[in-house]
């Protein structure tokens, strides 16, 4: 009965070399964000049919050589946030941007992902998705990437001289990146 004990604990380790080889990796790109890009006022003047607002651009180092030993299954990127409205209605976008490091601005790249979003006065608006890129998988096996976050804001539903304000706070940037050996 113990050798067969034995052999049922062995048979994992031994099967764990005859499979795909995927290496999959779990990026929690918010982790690396300051506090202070990670949740921001903001004070958009009404009328205007596009404001746009920068709230993140930061570098991001990685796990360096994951690039050349792997090459890329597929990315997600789960995104989440909160915008906290006190003033205002407005239509807007949140938009994220992942590039490889070698980019000097992640803002001249395609965004990665675009978050509708509409304000009303006095209301907290949580808005969220999961999106697959290969872009995003492409910049995150490198040893650093770089990631900005900005919102547009369509405040035509506000009159001119009132403003829309709140606070936006970024909940959720999670990334799953899946990579096989290279043959």
């Amino acid at each position: 009965m113990r050798r067969w004990a034995a052999w049922l604990l062995a048979l994992p380790l031994l099967l764990g070399g005859c499979g795909d080889r995927s290496l999959i990796l779990t990026v929690d790109v918010l982790s690396f964000l300051s506090p202070a890009d990670v949740s921001q006022s903001y004070s958009v003047p009404g009328g205007i049919p596009s404001t746009t607002v920068d709230v993140a651009s930061e570098s991001v180092n990685l796990l360096p050589g994951v690039g050349d030993v792997t090459e890329v299954s597929s990315a997600t990127l789960k995104i989440a946030a909160s915008f906290d409205n006190q003033t205002g209605t407005a239509s807007g976008t949140v938009l994220i941007y992942i590039a490889s490091a070698d980019s000097t601005d992640p803002f001249t790249t395609t965004p990665i992902a675009s978050l509708p979003v509409t304000l009303t006065p006095g209301n907290v608006t949580n808005v969220s998705t999961e999106v697959s890129s290969i872009q995003l998988a492409q910049a995150l096996v490198h040893a650093s990437a770089r990631v900005g976050i900005r919102i547009n804001f369509d405040s035509t539903a506000t009159p001119p001289l009132q403003f829309v304000t709140g606070t936006e706070t970024i909940t959720q940037l999670l990334a799953t990146v899946i990579t096989k050996k290279k043959l």
